[in-house]
């Protein structure tokens, strides 16, 4: 990589990008002034010299004498001399006659081309160099009244002033575009580090947050609509997500370590015990065996933290089209062979389907039933129905167990939240279920419920749009 390259700022290299776009427009400007410039007035200053050069030979046609010479005074000689051309008057023969610059250091070089030239009247001019200085010459031929040609008459004007006037023009565009082009790279220093502010606003941010792991900060937001805007404000959104998935991390270790710590303990002390020696088999069997429930609950834990982690993380569901009644029965199909001790059934259920994600609704439905089987004495029942209501899909799941209380019932979706009644029935619970089962409604735009069934009970109430045909 080029060191200058790296060395040089993005607001350096955009200002210098610019500058260099309107050096070339400024210069591609200029020249084309410039010859336009030279063009116009090289043909005013032809024209004004043809027309003397004419004028000159119509005067000095009335300078002819008896015999048809030419004889050029040396009034109209001294006249248009005083116009600032040289004039000099030749013959047929192309011999000089007269001049209006006798002490001139050098004679006009016409040549027998110039002569041939203005007998044609191609009023061709040409430049030439003559003491120091540089010369335009046109030659005209001198008619008499009967239309005989006597003579011509060359006029010759130097092409100082021209010179002058055009290069007080290329240095006024040049001294002109040096100081658009310098103005120019200051104001796009000041603009592009202006433009820029909110990059460098979320590079001194994003070291910030590396350094001190602080989420919390924000980038002031640039114009909105502008593509240096549109970037603070993903930026933004980007430390929104982080943030969040960073607090979900810390509720995450911190729930694990709290709720790990219990069985961890109880599996250790088991162990423990289980070492001594003398102990009776059934007594070490015992031990064993519970060992092995706080595993498996302590399994289930990992995995519903796991689970509320990624939930809250902000993963977003990949919704297809699904058969909300076959799923259901599906369900309570497969919980039936796991909850022996109740009842479980289907009551009614209507065709419904809407955009989902087929295993996060099983889920759903697997958290619901085993709850309801989970709470409910043996010989209860727990009865599942789907209806169609108002474009919206309603699952209703209700037992006949523990019920709920007030208190229990404003807070049983509260992570690791479990009633007292639900603790003292099923001391293995996680109490992350229904954290679960929320998130899955709420990813599905959906509303849930819990509420006390009337003459004891619960009733759990899923609430889903229906997909529109």
């Amino acid at each position: 990589m080029n060191p200058l390259r790296r060395r040089l700022s993005i607001r350096t290299r955009l200002a210098l990008i610019y500058t260099g776009l309107l050096a070339a427009a400024l210069v591609a400007f200029g020249t084309g002034v410039y010859v336009v410039l030279h063009d116009e007035l090289e043909r005013s200053f032809d024209a004004r010299l043809i027309a003397n050069a004419e004028h000159a030979a119509g005067a000095f046609a009335q300078d002819v004498n008896a015999a048809g010479q030419l004889q050029p005074t040396d009034r109209l000689i001294a006249q248009f001399a005083s116009t600032g051309g040289r004039v000099v008057v030749l013959d047929t023969a192309g011999r000089t006659l007269v001049d209006s610059a006798p002490s001139a250091p050098t004679e006009l070089p016409i040549t027998q081309d110039d002569l041939a030239l203005a007998s044609g009247h191609t009023h061709a001019i040409r430049e030439l160099a003559s003491g120091g200085d540089v010369l335009r010459l046109t030659v005209d031929p001198i008619l008499a009244i009967g239309g005989e040609q006597v003579g011509y008459v060359a006029w010759a004007d130097s092409t100082r002033p021209l010179r002058d006037l055009l290069g007080t023009a290329g240095g006024a565009l040049v001294i002109g575009g040096l100081l658009v082009i310098t103005s120019a790279l200051a104001g796009g220093l000041v603009l592009a580090r202006r433009a820029l502010a909110p990059v460098a606003d979320v590079t001194d941010t994003a070291r910030a947050i590396s350094l001190s792991g602080d989420f919390a900060a924000r980038v002031e937001a640039g114009q909105p609509g502008d593509e240096v805007g549109e970037l603070a404000v993903a930026f933004n959104e980007m430390l929104t997500a982080l943030e969040h998935n960073h607090h979900a991390l810390q509720r995450f270790l911190g729930d694990a370590s709290h709720e790990l710590r219990t069985p961890l303990t109880t599996i250790r002390a088991n162990l423990d015990l289980a070492r001594r020696s003398g102990l009776p088999d059934d007594e070490r069997r015992a031990i064993l065996s519970d060992a092995a429930d706080e595993s498996e609950r302590m399994g289930r834990l990992v995995a519903d933290l796991l689970s509320l982690a990624r939930a809250e993380s902000g993963v977003r569901l990949e919704l297809h089209p699904v058969e909300l009644d076959a799923l259901l029965v599906e369900s309570v199909r497969r919980q039936r062979q796991a909850a022996m001790h109740v009842r479980m059934a289907v009551t009614t259920v209507e065709p419904a389907i809407v955009d989902g994600d087929r295993d996060r609704l099983r889920e759903l439905f697997g958290i619901l039933l085993d709850n309801a089987a989970r709470y409910t004495p043996p010989g209860g029942s727990v009865a599942a129905a789907l209806e169609v209501r108002d474009g919206r899909a309603v699952v209703r799941v209700q037992d006949t167990g523990i019920g709920l209380n007030a208190q229990d019932q404003g807070r049983v979706f509260e992570r690791l939240y479990r009633g007292v009644q639900a603790r003292e029935m099923r001391p293995s619970g996680t109490g992350l279920g229904l954290a679960i089962a929320r998130w899955i409604v709420e990813s599905h735009a959906g509303t849930i419920e819990l509420t006390g069934r009337e003459g004891g009970g619960t009733v759990a109430t899923v609430m889903l749009p229906v997909r529109s045909s």
